[in-house]
């Protein structure tokens, strides 16, 4: 049996391991898509509007921040952003003239694409030699935990 003070350490050492990967992750992810000229922000829009635009006939600003669970404000400007890029464009909702409809362009699915392609190769790489299982089992009772505090 762990005693406390076993438990305590390893409590501490999961908790800053975990706090090590973010920051390390959080950096990888940024200089992956700092060479497509985004950020994660835009690239988390990016992935909502391929995706639900893919599902949906009309996908408005409110649905994708939803889906991207990003504050609409936020997303707002993020679009903005990307729409001068020439990513995506906005036009006025044939449904609901208050709402705005979003779209990629073509450079912004193709953008998008190549991005989600090197993102996944980077991922493979990285948890090569990794249990996958476990460790998505252990994240998912961790997630979970969260979730139940966050309530």
């Amino acid at each position: 049996m762990e005693s406390e003070c076993q438990k305590e350490f390893s409590v501490e050492r999961v908790s800053y391991q975990i706090w090590q990967i973010s920051k390390f992750w959080q950096r990888g992810k940024h200089k992956l898509l700092e060479s497509f000229g985004i950020t994660a922000s835009q690239m988390e829009i990016l992935g909502a509007t391929f995706h639900l635009n893919e599902s949906m006939d009309e996908v408005t600003q409110i649905v994708l921040a939803q889906e991207a669970n990003i504050d609409p404000m936020t997303t707002s400007t993020i679009l903005r952003n990307l729409e001068k890029k020439g990513l995506v464009q906005r036009s006025e909702s044939k449904t609901d003239t208050r709402a705005r409809k979003v779209e990629m362009t073509q450079v912004g699915k193709k953008l998008f694409l190549e991005a989600i392609e090197k993102v996944k190769k980077s991922q493979r790489e990285i948890f090569k030699n990794v249990d996958i299982v476990t460790l998505s089992t252990q994240l998912d009772i961790l997630l979970e935990e969260l979730n139940k505090r966050s309530e």
